[in-house]
């Protein structure tokens, strides 16, 4: 069971990663971007493809996918600003571009699975031993860099003149505009930051996983549900979402239920959750940031 907990506090951290994209967008922008899902499985296909050809380490592909992902998540954000399209209209646009997207990745890389393996990737099934659990060294490490990127973007929410425009943007454009905030540009910069990390995602995607054009379907339901626990808009609330999220998935594996019953226990919890606290379970973790990092006793 201890092990089964530490693998979920782990894969958490990759669900917290894909998550804050779409948290972003939805809250700030009020865009449900399912797009996204297939934009993190594009970019997990892009680093097997450079790691495969060049040699090089997955990870070292960074440096190609997260400007050209920060390019396409501005031209997709330009896309939605210029012609209006929020909330439910949002919903079925993504979709088609989630399918989209997906028969191109069908297209490119055909329906047969593709993963990097330990001749690619040397440490990929190397692990620590840390008071007698086993952890893998790529899902530590994703682990850290996701406490690192959600840490980040709200500090840049929150502490910078262009994260303090976003969030007035999303609380009202009108009044925002009316204090010299570029709406649009603001918007631009969203979109940008939400396909960098997208670009993060599929690096770990592409070393973690095996790779399918449809793989995006399997996660659907368990990133939604650590968007919507997490709140809306907050990326630590996310990271929180995603490690419950989880370790959810993986205990329930670990019972007599199986895997198979993930999704449902997953759903359970989140119908709980939305019961307990409609705004999300883990929006408090914005408040105590705020005043770990100001210095306040908590």
């Amino acid at each position: 069971m201890a092990q089964a907990i530490a693998s979920g506090i782990l894969t958490g951290g990759l669900y917290g990663i894909i998550a804050i994209g779409i948290t972003l967008n939805w809250g700030m922008m009020r865009v449900i971007n399912l797009a996204h899902f297939s934009f993190s499985f594009l970019a997990a296909y892009f680093t097997y493809q450079i790691t495969v050809d060049t040699g090089i380490d997955p990870f070292l592909t960074l440096f190609v996918t997260i400007p050209l992902f920060f390019i396409f998540g501005v031209a997709l954000q330009w896309f939605f600003e210029t012609f209006e399209i929020e909330d439910f209209m949002s919903l079925l646009v993504t979709f088609g571009m989630f399918l989209i997207f997906e028969s191109i990745m069908r297209e490119r890389w055909t329906a047969d699975f593709r993963t990097l393996s330990s001749t690619e990737v040397a440490y990929k099934t190397e692990a620590l031993r840390v008071l007698g659990l086993s952890l893998t060294v790529t899902r530590l490490a994703v682990f850290l860099v996701a406490i690192a990127i959600s840490l980040g973007i709200w500090i840049f929410l929150n502490r910078t003149y262009a994260g303090k425009a976003l969030r007035a943007i999303s609380q009202d454009r009108a009044i925002a505009s009316a204090y010299g905030v570029n709406h649009r540009q603001m918007a631009l910069l969203l979109g940008g930051i939400a396909g960098a990390s997208a670009a993060i995602a599929g690096a770990f995607i592409a070393v973690i996983f095996v790779l399918r054009p449809d793989g995006a379907t399997d996660l659907i339901g368990f990133i939604f549900a650590v968007v919507i626990l997490g709140g809306l808009g907050n990326t630590a609330g996310a990271f929180m979402a995603g490690i419950f999220i989880g370790v959810v998935q993986n205990v329930t594996g670990f019972t007599s239920l199986g895997p198979g019953f993930a999704p449902l226990i997953t759903f359970l919890v989140l119908i709980f959750g939305l019961l307990l606290r409609p705004e999300g379970l883990f929006t408090g973790i914005d408040t105590w940031l705020a005043k770990m990092l100001s210095g306040r006793q908590t």
